[in-house]
């Protein structure tokens, strides 16, 4: 077993970057997928027939060059927008709903960006089915609702004078 192993380091290699990309999976933060490629590299050398010191000094330079190097240009392009960009429902507070139900605070039913969503007055309001409302908050999967902003114009020719 040790002499199969000894004379097919690539195989350990290409566990080591299978291992390495499962964790980045779970960190998302392009530490494990760098690593990953530096395995990749000693399995390239050991594929070679590369001596095993050869392999891990190759595996090595390549990783710290991907972590120096590419990492950081990678995580900026990741990164890309205003520090206070909101993404995801934070991006949904403030938009406009609609009613599906009439909403109080116990229950009813909103479209908020073309979904529906469990919806929950935002105060001592009843929002009836068909009124346009404003996203106050989401907690879960509950968006609480205030009523949207309205003018309320007199008609002229009903004015007392």
């Amino acid at each position: 077993m040790i002499e199969w192993f000894g004379e097919n380091l690539w195989a350990a290699w290409l566990s080591l970057a299978f291992i390495l990309l499962v964790l980045e999976v779970f960190s998302l933060d392009l530490l494990f997928i760098m690593l990953a490629a530096g395995s990749v590299a000693a399995m390239t050398v050991a594929l070679a027939g590369g001596a095993w010191w050869l392999q891990i000094i190759i595996g090595c330079v390549v990783a710290l060059l991907m972590i120096g190097a590419v990492r950081p240009i990678a995580l900026k392009h990741l990164k890309k927008g205003p520090e206070d960009q909101l993404t995801n429902v934070d991006r949904l507070t403030g938009t406009e709903a609609q009613a599906i139900e009439t909403v109080t605070a116990t229950e009813g039913l909103a479209e908020v960006d073309g979904d529906t969503w469990s919806a929950r007055a935002a105060g001592n309001y009843t929002i009836e089915a068909g009124t346009h409302a404003v996203v106050e908050s989401i907690d879960g999967a509950i968006v609480y609702l205030k009523p949207a902003p309205s003018i309320e114009w007199n008609d002229p020719q009903t004015r007392q004078a």
